[in-house]
């Protein structure tokens, strides 16, 4: 009978050993999925374009920059498609603009303002043209407290390609 009984402890101790190793499998598996990722270099492709408000209240920095990259950008109040031209708005910005030539865009009759750098820049026209090898064009600018040489072309790096407003390295669907 002992040995019945020692037979017996032994199927049960190895059904309950297997029992854990398989839970504990399960359970280090679950772990893993639902773990967060290691986060690689993020995105540049924008699930939605930037929103540009123009009312010298919302901070434009991001989307004047984009909209100047030639990239599609809406405004905020409408969430229609801000066209190639822009007037009569005010821009609040926190940062640099850069304008790049080639890419078709004109403003006037405009006001940017960097309260950070008690900086007004005021228009008059900018015109980006349609030549990428080219300048941008700059009429009529009033500069207050801006350094000597702010507004001044210098060679960059060439936009990435884009269609209908979206790099085309970024997937749509």
């Amino acid at each position: 009978m002992l040995s019945c009984a020692k037979t017996w402890s032994g199927r049960h101790s190895r059904a309950l050993i297997r029992a854990m190793i398989s839970s504990a499998s399960l359970l280090l598996a679950a772990l893993i999925a639902v773990s967060p990722v290691a986060a690689e270099e993020p995105s540049k492709c924008a699930a939605a374009p930037p929103v540009l408000w123009g009312d010298g209240e919302h901070d434009d920095t991001a989307a004047l920059n984009a909209w100047f990259r030639g990239e599609a950008v809406l405004w905020a109040q409408t969430h229609e498609a801000v066209s190639s031209e822009i007037a009569d708005h005010n821009f609040l910005l926190s940062s640099t603009v850069y304008i790049h030539s080639g890419t078709g865009r004109k403003m006037e009759r405009f006001q940017m303002v960097w309260p950070s750098r008690n900086e007004v820049v005021t228009g008059g026209t900018i015109v980006a043209g349609s030549d990428p090898d080219g300048q941008p064009v700059a009429d009529g600018i009033t500069k207050i407290n801006a350094d000597p040489d702010e507004g001044v072309p210098y060679d960059g790096p060439k936009l990435e390609p884009h269609e209908n407003g979206i790099p085309r390295h970024c997937l749509t669907s």
